[in-house]
Order: structure tokens, then C-alpha cells, then sequence
């Protein structure tokens, strides 16, 4: 393994995964993208759901008639993926995985959170591996199907029949993470930058931010419909600029004003203050500590999710955001 290599399709030598059984335990948004990509690379795939799961029947509209469940899955397969919530994976792993573990199999994960906090106590002569889409699972899918696909990051854990990456770099080919190009790294740095990247950006800091400077405006008496539309609307087309690009790309397509005023008062936002912000948070996922709060949320029946779930179908931009949809989609359909 080359942690400064790009893996593609020409890397892979031999596709071990063919010659293997592959269960994909969970048919939600990525074991249902994963499973298909599999299947449609030739792959013998089986399906692992508990007994009155409401994704039996999607499965089975795929193309996956026989679906089992997940001990028997785990008897039967050679690579067992764990595609369910990273909080269901403990119990599901001691109730159904653990007594079914035969020496030489492959324990598969697209996110290393339960690895890397030591929420599993594995057997010495098993594999395990992690081959993580950059991407949600829909995507996985689509661009698939474009004979595109999504980057991959892949880690070994343990390796005990010493062809762990092999198997690794495979799956990610099957899944087409190879056709686009696929990165060494860990389980612990996957899981560190991957939660830090969601809070600091993706899930926390964009959403938090349209927010806020959307109710400025509004608290401001300006119309909630403009609001929207530069504090939201127009994000996806700024993002789309420099997506592809860079940075230096968005500069160039947008007025010397906008990029001055986004200059001098984007350093005014996130200032030293914030940088501090940012580092404490990472503090936090690294010694364990937003893992310890994470695990008193479910405790406490996620008390604290279900409340700010509540709140964000109550906020003035939730509710604009169903009329402008509503109005903008009818008008373009007409």
C-alpha cells in the first residue's frame, strides 16, 4: 500500500471479490447502492435484514429474492459488510456476527467509528477493512450507473490472510470507486476527519450559517423571500463555481465587489476566535469526548435530536423554503 498513490481500475491485478460471497448487511441508502454495484459487477451478493424490516421488500424488487437473515448471512458470506447506523452495529455484531465469525473471513465497514472507539472486540483471524464512498449512497449509485463513480478511502485494520488490501481494493472497484480513484488511509483518520468535516462544515457550519444570516436579514425587516434567496437559493450556484475549479476559478466569475466584500468580511467571520472554535472541536472528537456525549444522547433516548428536529420544521426558512419549492417547481413545470 502507497498512501501518496491514487488507485484505479489498472491497479487492480486480480478481482478477488468475484471468486467471494458478499452480504451486505442493511438496505438503506449505501447498502442499497453498494449491493447493486456489486451485483451489476458480477459479484454474488446476499441481503441480511432482521425478520419485519420495511427494506425486505425494496430488496426484493431489486433483484435480491432470497434475503436471509443477517446469522445466516453471516455463515454464508466470505465479506460481511456492515452498512447500518454506526450505534446499531455493537449489538447486531455480539447477537448476530460474533459466534458466526469461521477463520479467513473479511468484516467490511464504509465508516470506521465503531473500530476506532473500540465499540467491537474482534477475533485475531478475521480481516478487517474499510472501503468508504466519499459520497452518500444515492450518489454511489447514480454515478454508477454514468460508468463514473465515487472516491473511495480504504484502510486495513487487520490483516490475517494476508491479502486484506487486495480484497479492499476490489470491493471498491465493484463499487466503482476505482474508475474515479481510490486513497489509503485509516480507520482513525477517517472517522476523526470525517466527523470534523461534517460538524465543522457539511452538517453544522453551512446550514447553521444560511440560518442565521437568513434571520439577520428578516430580523432586519427585509422580505423573507429575498432573504432566501441569498442566503440559500444562491449557494448551490456559488458552490457549483469553485466545486470543480478552485477557488481562484469562483474569483474570476464573480464582481471585484462580491469578491472584496467576501474577502474582507469572510476574514471578519472567521476570525482567531473561530479557528479556536474549530480546534476544539477536533479536540473533542480525537480524545473520545464527543464519542462519550454522542453515547449519553442515545441514553437519553436522543432527547436532544428529536428537540432540535422539532425546532427546524418550526423555523420561518423551513417554512419558506416548502413555499418557494412549491412555487418555483409549478412555474417551471408550466
Amino acid at each position: 500500500m502507497n498512501r501518496n498513490k491514487i488507485y484505479t481500475d489498472i491497479d487492480v491485478k486480480i478481482n478477488c471479490v468475484k471468486d467471494k460471497i458478499v452480504g451486505i448487511i442493511g438496505y438503506g441508502s449505501q447498502g442499497r447502492a453498494q449491493a447493486l454495484n456489486l451485483k451489476d459487477s458480477g459479484v454474488d451478493v446476499l441481503i441480511g435484514l432482521r425478520k419485519n424490516s420495511p427494506s425486505i421488500k425494496i430488496a426484493q424488487n431489486d433483484g435480491f429474492e432470497n434475503i436471509l437473515s443477517i446469522a445466516e448471512l453471516s455463515k454464508k458470506s466470505d465479506i460481511i459488510s456492515l452498512l447500518i447506523p454506526d450505534e446499531e452495529i455493537p449489538h447486531v455484531f455480539k447477537n448476530d456476527l460474533e459466534n458466526n465469525l469461521y477463520e479467513g473471513k473479511t468484516l467490511l465497514f464504509s465508516h470506521g467509528y465503531c473500530v476506532h472507539y473500540d465499540k467491537i472486540s474482534f477475533p485475531q483471524n478475521v480481516n478487517v477493512i474499510m472501503v468508504a464512498p466519499s459520497g452518500a449512497g444515492e450518489i454511489v449509485r447514480t454515478r454508477f450507473l454514468e460508468d463514473s463513480g465515487i472516491p473511495n478511502l480504504i484502510a486495513i485494520h487487520q490483516d490475517f490472510t494476508n491479502d486484506a488490501f487486495e480484497i479492499a481494493l476490489s470491493y471498491s472497484k465493484c463499487i466503482g470507486g476505482t474508475r474515479v480513484g481510490s486513497f489509503i488511509s485509516t480507520f482513525e483518520e477517517e472517522v476523526i476527519t470525517d466527523l470534523f468535516g461534517e460538524q465543522a462544515i457539511l452538517t453544522g457550519g453551512i446550514p447553521s450559517l444560511i440560518k442565521k444570516s437568513f434571520d439577520v436579514l428578516v430580523e432586519h425587516g427585509y422580505s423573507p423571500t429575498v432573504a432566501w434567496f441569498v442566503c440559500y437559493y444562491e449557494v448551490k450556484a456559488i458552490i457549483d463555481l469553485f466545486y470543480d475549479k478552485g477557488f481562484d476559478h469562483l474569483n474570476k466569475s464573480i464582481s471585484n465587489i462580491a469578491e472584496y466584500g467576501g474577502h474582507t468580511r469572510g476574514d471578519f467571520l472567521f476570525d482567531d476566535n473561530f479557528k479556536n472554535k474549530l480546534s476544539l472541536m477536533l479536540s473533542q472528537i480525537k480524545n473520545g469526548s464527543f464519542d462519550k456525549e454522542w453515547l449519553n444522547e442515545q441514553k437519553d433516548g436522543y432527547k436532544y435530536l428529536k428537540s432540535k428536529r422539532n425546532n427546524t420544521k418550526e423555523l420561518e426558512i423551513e417554512k419558506i423554503n416548502k413555499k418557494m419549492f412549491d412555487l418555483l417547481n409549478s412555474n417551471f413545470k408550466k
